[in-house]
């Protein structure tokens, strides 16, 4: 049975150690590209911790052996532990919904929502270009429908990132008449809330479609539905694959916000 269970101990060691070898890296990679933001900082000292407890494991175990004997102890562990499994399961929660949300419903609404990402002087971002082309994809089918494109200007970039999006969606065909240039917003929720204001100028239809990342699309229904846009469908711009890890955790903790708040 001893023998068993050292192995037992040992291989969830090396899981322990090797899973957040592997996510430590990957929660890092993002930097390298100017990525930095609470998804990656957050995940690395996850991954860290991660690394931490299966190189000290047997310490653990001992410390927690011997403090559970008292009565003091027992509480404390039982309370970390409760917690602790608490917060896995919510978080899981969260992550299958944003997941789950991560794909395309739109299905010929008329109005587009795109919303806006970095711009690099006059360039976009390999993620705002991932929008972008999904959003001309669905012009090109959808010629009826038009376009808020929504995004201001912020440090580094030579222009907006409205006027960027303008800039390539017309130079791939699609009419200037079929574009509405929101360029003041900061942030997801000035970007659907300032969008709403060019609905209701022009009398646009409120069935939209909102084109983003992956990652986003659950925060921006949530943002959508407070903005009376309750029926909200979504165009999948998809993500690279080092880019998810830390993007899929800031938006855990995006959704956990905008439900709160």
């Amino acid at each position: 049975m001893k023998k068993s269970t050292k192995i037992i101990e040992l291989m969830l060691q090396a899981a322990l150690i090797g899973v957040g070898g592997y996510y430590l890296f990957m929660f890092v990679c993002p930097v390298f590209h100017m990525i930095s933001n609470i998804g990656n900082i957050l995940g690395a000292a996850m991954s860290l911790c991660a690394i931490l407890v299966g190189i000290f494991m047997n310490k653990l175990i001992e410390f927690s052996k011997k403090h559970y004997k008292t009565k003091k102890g027992k509480i404390l562990l039982n309370t970390f532990f409760t917690v602790f499994a608490a917060g896995l399961i919510c978080f899981s929660l969260v992550l299958g919904s944003v997941v789950a949300s991560a794909k395309t419903t739109a299905d010929n609404q008329q109005t587009v929502i795109i919303l806006g990402c970095a711009v690099r002087g006059e360039t976009p971002s390999f993620t705002l270009r991932s929008r972008i082309n999904a959003a001309c994809d669905y012009l090109m089918e959808n010629p009826q429908s038009v376009a808020i494109l929504s995004g201001g200007q912020g440090n580094n970039e030579d222009i907006s990132e409205a006027q960027c999006m303008y800039n390539i969606l017309t130079e791939n065909g699609i009419s200037p008449d079929r574009l509405y240039l929101e360029d003041k917003s900061t942030n997801t929720g000035e970007n659907i809330a300032f969008s709403k204001n060019i609905i209701d100028e022009y009398n646009l239809s409120t069935e939209v479609a909102v084109v983003s990342s992956d990652y986003h699309l659950k925060r921006a229904k949530m943002i959508c539905a407070k903005n009376g846009l309750e029926n909200a469908h979504t165009i999948t711009a998809p993500s690279t694959y080092f880019d998810k890890p830390t993007f899929y955790l800031r938006e855990v903790l995006g959704v956990v916000k905008e439900f709160i708040f």
